[in-house]
């Protein structure tokens, strides 16, 4: 696997921002179009047990690219993803929308 500080900035900034929510102990989820991916993380307040929100909106290939690289690593299967606050009219919103569980590779913690 190469060095992290040789990934686009976009995939670096992906991992940042796993690296950050992931260690809350709860799962991250990542919900995708055909040209956009979704971050959904766990808010910075209310511990263990608090809300959700869509953090950021990625191009779906730098979600993929991260893949292909090693550095993440998505769950299996689509799974209904937690309800999250953020901007009522974009697609991360929607509950009826599924996603998969999202993580960064031991390489790469």
């Amino acid at each position: 696997m190469a060095k992290t500080s040789t990934y686009r900035p976009a995939v670096r900034n992906l991992i940042s921002l796993l690296r950050a929510r992931s260690s809350f102990g709860r799962p991250c989820y990542i919900k995708r179009t055909t040209r956009h991916a979704a971050l959904i993380v766990p808010e910075l307040r209310s511990g263990a047990d608090g809300p959700y929100a869509h953090l950021k909106t990625f191009d779906r290939a730098t979600v993929h690219e991260a893949v292909v690289l090693g550095a993440v690593t998505l769950g299996p299967d689509l799974v209904n993803v937690p309800a999250c606050s953020g901007n009522r009219n974009h697609f991360a919103t929607d509950i009826g929308h599924t996603g998969r569980t999202i993580q960064l590779t031991a390489v790469t913690r």
